[in-house]
């Protein structure tokens, strides 16, 4: 038998919109997390030496200077740059923001899929359970994950 469709309630409408938006801010923090991993001019000018010296990385004309990496984006530098005290806070809410979306959009869009397919409420229940159950524990693991970057980090192993 077909599926009556009704008309979309509120929540439903919001969520819908809000799909279209995360969409959206997934494409900027995108951009902004593709410039400063690969092109940002701290970022490319920062070597495994300077950071084995203990240096974190300076956001100026001295950063500028400094020549000779090989990787754009090499371990250390990103968790020199998540236990900076003075730019942590920054890039750890940028990335729970960026994995917030990612996973909302993502999964939102999967569950409507399967809504689109499954033709038994039971079934679409059952789905929609087991997929959001699964994005809570990517939510968790990724959280964790971002959080505790960078605590306890002295530098790169010398030697």
């Amino acid at each position: 038998m077909a599926r009556t469709y009704e008309p979309a309630s509120r929540p439903r409408a919001f969520w819908w919109f809000f799909h279209r938006v995360s969409g959206a801010v997934l494409v900027i923090l995108l951009i902004v997390h593709y410039w400063v991993q690969h092109y940002d001019p701290a970022t490319a000018t920062m070597t495994p030496q300077i950071l084995a010296e203990g240096e974190l990385p300076r956001y100026g004309e001295a950063a500028q200077r400094r020549t000779g990496m090989e990787e754009p984006t090499p371990y250390d530098l990103v968790m020199a740059r998540l236990a900076d005290p003075a730019y942590a806070w920054f890039w750890k809410t940028f990335n729970l923001l960026f994995l917030l979306f990612a996973l909302h959009h993502g999964f939102y869009g999967l569950s409507n899929i399967l809504g689109d397919y499954l033709r038994h409420d039971m079934a679409r229940l059952i789905a929609n359970v087991l997929i959001w159950i699964l994005a809570l524990v990517l939510l968790l693991i990724g959280a964790y994950s971002v959080i505790t970057a960078g605590w306890n980090y002295s530098g790169p192993a010398v030697g």
